[in-house]
């Protein structure tokens, strides 16, 4: 055998596999310990600093940040604008990293203080349960994504939230801690219960925006083809609820704004796979309509087009 595929069985072992993966548990738990002694000007602060570190020495996920926005904006702006994006991208992402594990523990003073809604407009969202349907909450990886189902819990809304477990257990616990607000729905076991939780008037939150790869159907984003899940039309339909397309975007003084940029309601008007791929539609197309608002507050290193995955 050689030395290499020896040093490769090594690395595939249960042992390293184990050690690599609680190595990992015990600086994540130590990082979150930390981050939640620091106030929140000091998060942006260190946030600002990972990002602008992470574009730097990043790179192979800097020019696909770049090849990214390229495709969606290539016609559009020029590459120096691009590059400026690039390098907000990175910002953002840094400073949500930080606000994460330190949500839970904002009393909410300090919550609401980073926190801009239109009392008006949440009360309205809060007002469509009313019809006794559910509702799901759709939303991205934009802005500081995490903070809506903060926002949920803190609102007294009844909310599950989907989720796809980390592949490292322990680090799992870290993240089921984090987001023990709410009720969460592992996403890669029996999605049923989404749709009881639905019919009993509760609030479902997801993200739609990942590459469902042979899982999903294309739907164009940004002229496009990406792959997207149906889930969130397909519930819907079932449950005859409305979708609420929202998402918390960093303001210049990198607080969060909460802003619904619309409701969908789920009318029948073709065969279930048209009208699944119609809604789907419309949601790539409200994303969209956001990104082009704030074009630096998507993941934009994310592999979410077929001609790039």
């Amino acid at each position: 055998m050689s030395e290499r595929s020896l040093l490769k069985r090594i690395r595939k072992s249960s042992a390293v596999t184990w050690a690599r993966r609680y190595v990992v548990y015990l600086f994540s738990i130590a990082s979150c310990s930390l981050v939640r002694r620091l106030s929140w000007p000091a998060i942006v602060r260190i946030g600002r600093f990972f990002g602008w570190l992470g574009f730097h020495r990043l790179r192979a996920e800097r020019r696909r940040t770049l090849e990214n926005l390229r495709l969606a904006f290539g016609n559009e702006k020029s590459e120096e604008e691009l590059l400026q994006i690039a390098r907000r991208v990175y910002t953002n992402f840094g400073i949500t990293s930080f606000e994460f594990p330190r949500m839970p523990t904002m009393t909410d003073e300090e919550f609401w203080d980073i926190c801009l809604y239109d009392k008006k407009v949440t009360d309205h969202v809060k007002s469509l349960l009313q019809k006794g349907k559910g509702m799901i909450f759709a939303s991205a990886h934009m802005g500081d994504w995490e903070m809506l189902a903060e926002f949920g819990a803190r609102h007294g809304m009844d909310m599950s939230i989907l989720y796809k477990p980390n592949t490292n257990p322990y680090v799992n616990k870290i993240w089921l801690g984090l987001r023990a607000h709410n009720r969460l729905i592992d996403i890669t076991k029996d999605l049923s219960v989404v749709l009881r939780r639905l019919r009993e008037n509760k609030v479902i939150c997801l993200l739609f925006d990942e590459n469902a790869r042979n899982a999903g159907i294309d739907i164009p984003f940004f002229g496009r083809p990406a792959p997207t899940f149906k889930g969130p039309a397909y519930f819907a339909l079932r449950a005859g609820c409305p979708i609420v397309c929202l998402y918390f975007v960093r303001e210049a003084d990198y607080r969060l704004r909460f802003v619904v940029e619309r409701i969908i309601w789920p009318e029948r008007k073709g065969t279930l796979e048209e009208d699944i791929v119609r809604i789907m539609r419309e949601m790539n197309l409200s994303l969209e309509t956001m990104l082009r608002q704030y074009p630096d507050q998507w993941y934009w290193f994310y592999k979410r087009w077929r001609t790039n995955r």
